[in-house]
């Protein structure tokens, strides 16, 4: 299966983000494995390995817009803001 890179970024007034990777896992679902987060956007912090591992379940995805539950059944709703970026490796 294919990984693909994952990036939630905030905005005002933390504008802290997160970037990981996403494995597809059916449909609905998909693995997502936290690598950085950063911390009011230019602080860098490691994910800790035994708490960034979780799975995403797909409740509605469009070119705009996409709903997830995570762990603990917390509620994602993102908004694509640009769809030509592309997450610096």
């Amino acid at each position: 299966m294919d990984t693909l890179k994952v990036q939630t970024m905030e905005t005002w007034p933390f504008y802290n983000s997160v970037t990981g990777d996403l494995t597809p896992l059916s449909s609905k679902k998909a693995a997502v494995k936290l690598q950085m987060y950063k911390i009011l956007g230019f602080i860098p912090k490691k994910a800790p390995d035994d708490t960034a591992p979780g799975e995403l379940e797909i409740t509605y995805v469009d070119e705009e817009l996409r709903i997830t539950r995570g762990k603990g059944n917390l509620l994602f709703v993102l908004k694509m803001f640009d769809p030509t970026y592309r997450i610096p490796l």
